[in-house]
């Protein structure tokens, strides 16, 4: 949950990241999942999960719920 900076009882922290944010910019986000991965639909659990590519290369694998695509 969120608090507001006057709820903290040691805002450093919060102050660092705000440093950070005004430093170097909002943290970048990577757009493709890494090689031999993707990111898709899964029919065996209903959810949106990153699927790895088996050892043989031929089907994905849920990293949920394990159930091949």
């Amino acid at each position: 949950m969120a608090q507001r900076q006057e709820d903290l009882e040691e805002a450093l922290l919060y102050d660092r990241y705000l440093e950070a944010l005004a430093r170097y910019g909002p943290p970048a986000r990577e757009e493709s999942p890494s090689p031999g991965h993707v990111v898709r639909y899964c029919h065996g659990c209903g959810m949106r999960a990153m699927f790895r590519l088996d050892p043989e290369g031929t089907w994905y694998e849920c990293l949920h719920c394990q159930h091949y695509a």
